[in-house]
């Protein structure tokens, strides 16, 4: 059964709330952007699909879609990929949660328990624009950073970037829509999220708890300003360490080089002496055959010389299993050097142009009055 907006419109100005814009989806209200009049304060009034007000179409009214972010598509950003995934528990530490004693935890039960919503999932973020669809999984990114701010609050966050909707849902998960027709500039907006029954239920105490998590977000969020300023700092100042270490590395790889070509030339010298020594036996054997040397003490003879040249092939052999022993270790540890330098430099390279494009963004930011 359809709502009515304008009884809703009627309790919000009791309230000293004026609805600024309508976000809709098949003519149904999903949120409404609110001010309160006491402060000029914005924040976005989520409408479970349950509740059905049908709203008019109107120049504040604009439709949305649906964007899928749960199918395939890695939103994985480049220091995840190359850096691994940062910890939940050190990203909670970083974003720690926000206390609002006024708004009792989800897990309570005391009011209306969480709603599943049925809305069309119609776009995919492989039908975005590569600018924006790359912009968009930063928003996702950041959300899925700043939802433990509000993890166990009814009040949630969300994120607008040009024609998109991003929001923490009251489960925690993360819901985006497309804006239809909606011109915006390419800049992000914080809003702080609640929904139709927490508003009803919290009438007169949701703007100062709103209040609440706004500053308690900014907090934060300068908060891990400065500690990641301090790390950078830290990183920047050890780029000399950096260098050299690579210069340490590089020498290395020179070195076993020049030891895997030493212990070649010498495998080559003991491969040698070993053929001359087997030809030496042979050359034994097939004179005392081929004379007929036999006795006693010719048979005494060629024993001592056989010995003495299967003792010292011995030897050569035990050299030389060592030496090939010892070559393969060189070249193993060549391997390793160098294809764990070229990871490391490679991740490095590619994280590195992702810093400095995002100094280059930072600058934007610092130039703009």
């Amino acid at each position: 059964m359809s709502l009515s907006i304008q009884k809703l419109e009627k309790l919000l100005s009791n309230k000293g709330f004026i609805p600024l814009k309508y976000f809709i989806m098949d003519s149904f209200c999903v949120y409404m952007e609110i001010v309160s009049v006491s402060d000029t304060d914005v924040f976005l009034l989520y409408i479970p699909s349950k509740y059905k007000f049908t709203v008019k179409k109107a120049d504040n009214v604009y439709k949305i879609k649906y964007v899928d972010i749960d199918s395939d598509v890695d939103i994985d950003n480049t220091a995840d990929e190359y850096a691994g995934q940062p910890d939940d528990h050190i990203t909670e530490t970083s974003y720690t949660e926000i206390d609002v004693d006024v708004s009792p935890t989800v897990k309570g039960g005391n009011i209306a328990p969480h709603l599943e919503e049925n809305y069309k999932r119609i776009i995919n973020l492989n039908d975005i624009s590569n600018n924006d669809s790359s912009e968009l999984k930063d928003v996702i990114r950041q959300l899925k950073r700043l939802r433990f701010c509000v993890q166990n609050v009814k009040y949630k966050i969300t994120i607008m970037y040009k024609n998109y909707i991003c929001s923490i849902k009251r489960d925690d998960s993360i819901e985006c829509y497309s804006i239809t027709n909606y011109l915006s500039k390419k800049s992000k907006q914080l809003y702080i999220t609640t929904d139709l029954e927490l508003l009803y239920t919290k009438m007169d105490s949701c703007v100062n708890n709103m209040k609440t998590i706004r500053k308690g977000i900014y907090n934060i969020l300068d908060k891990n300003h400065i500690a990641h300023t301090r790390i950078l700092r830290k990183l920047l100042e050890e780029k000399g360490d950096f260098m050299e270490y690579s210069d340490i590395a590089y020498t290395n790889k020179i070195k076993y080089e020049k030891y895997i070509q030493e212990s070649n030339q010498m495998l080559e010298v003991i491969t040698k002496s070993e053929k001359t020594t087997i030809e030496q036996l042979y050359e034994i054997n097939e004179q005392y055959n081929d004379n007929g040397l036999k006795g006693l003490h010719n048979d005494i003879e060629k024993s001592r010389i056989n010995s003495s040249l299967n003792k010292e092939l011995a030897n050569i052999k035990k050299i030389k299993d060592d030496v090939v022993k010892n070559l393969l270790l060189l070249k193993t540890k060549k391997d390793d050097t160098m294809l764990r330098v070229d990871k490391i430099m490679f991740d490095n390279s590619v994280m590195l142009d992702a810093v400095f494009r995002n100094f280059v963004s930072l600058g934007e930011i610092a130039r703009v009055e």
